[in-house]
C-alpha cells in the first residue's frame, strides 16, 4: 500500500483487496476505537477509494487501481519494478493434459479464473520466484522453466491503468498436496482446452499464456523460442483490446 495512507487506512484497502464487497463489523480493526476507525473509513470514501453501498463498502475504481499499481508514483526505484511472474503447471491424468488455475479473491482480478502468479521481488530471479509463488499459493513445489516475457499496457475508461513484465515459466512436474482455498484464491486442475478459454479474454489477459497453451496442447512446448512481446490493451478500443507485438 502506499506510504502516503495512515496504517489504518492501509488496513481497510488490505481487506477491501481480498473481498468483493464487505460490512462495517467484518472491516473493524480489533482495538482500534469505533470512532477512529469510522473517521478513517469515511475519509477512504470521501477522497473515492471506497464506495459504500447499501449492502456495505468496496473498493471504487479508483482503489482498484491503487491495489493493483501499490508504488509510488514519485519513487524512480520502485516506479520501475512492476514484474509479474505468470507461474503455468501441467499434469497428464488419464492420458490427459490438465492445467493449475485460480478462481481469484483478490483485487484488482477478483473472480477472474486463469492461471496464477504474483509479484516478483526485488533481487529476486524469476524461476525461483515463480517457484515461491506457487508454494504460496498452492502448497506445491514445482523447479520452472522461463519460457518468454510478455509487457502489457493497459488502459481503462482512457486512463493508464496498469504498466507491467510478465515473464512466463512453466513446469509439468510438481511435488506436494494442493490447497485448494487460500487467500488468494480456490486452487483448480481444470482440462486443457478449458484453461484455453479461461485465459483467452479480450481485455485484462496476457496473450502470451495462450500461445504457451497450445504448445503444451501441441507437445511442442520443448520446442518453442523464447519469445518476447509487447501488448497494448483498452476497454474502450477493438473491443476491448489492442495489440501491438514485438
Amino acid at each position: 500500500m502506499l506510504a502516503n495512507f495512515s496504517p489504518i487506512q492501509n488496513q481497510i484497502l488490505s481487506k477491501l483487496k481480498n473481498a468483493k464487497m464487505l460490512r462495517y463489523h467484518e472491516m473493524q480493526q480489533a482495538g482500534v476505537p469505533n470512532d477512529l476507525y469510522n473517521y478513517h473509513l469515511q475519509y477512504l470514501v470521501k477522497k473515492g477509494y471506497v464506495d459504500r453501498t447499501g449492502e456495505g463498502y468496496m473498493l471504487s475504481e479508483l482503489g482498484i487501481k491503487h491495489v493493483a499499481d501499490p508504488y509510488p508514483t514519485n519513487d524512480a526505484i520502485t516506479s520501475l519494478f512492476k514484474i509479474n511472474v505468470i507461474t503455468i503447471v501441467s499434469r497428464v491424468v488419464n492420458g490427459k493434459i490438465e492445467i493449475l488455475n485460480q478462481v481469484r479473491r483478490s483485487n484488482p482480478s477478483y473472480g477472474k479464473v486463469g492461471v496464477m502468479g504474483g509479484v516478483v521481488l526485488k533481487g529476486e530471479m524469476i524461476e525461483p520466484a515463480a517457484a515461491r509463488k506457487l508454494s504460496q499459493e498452492t502448497g506445491l513445489q514445482a523447479e520452472f522453466r522461463l519460457i518468454g516475457c510478455e509487457r502489457r499496457v493497459m488502459y481503462q475508461g482512457g486512463e493508464l491503468f496498469s504498466d507491467l513484465m510478465f515473464p512466463i515459466a512453466y513446469a509439468d512436474t510438481y511435488a506436494g498436496e494442493l490447497i485448494e482455498h487460500s487467500q488468494f484464491g480456490d486452487n483448480i486442475w481444470v482440462p486443457i482446452d478449458e484453461a484455453i478459454v479461461n485465459d483467452s479474454q479480450k481485455y485484462d489477459s496476457i496473450k502470451s499464456i495462450v500461445t504457451v497453451l497450445h504448445a503444451v496442447k501441441g507437445g511442442t512446448i520443448a520446442k518453442l523460442p523464447f519469445f518476447f512481446e509487447e501488448t497494448i490493451q483498452s476497454d474502450e478500443i477493438l473491443g476491448g483490446e489492442g495489440q501491438i507485438a514485438s
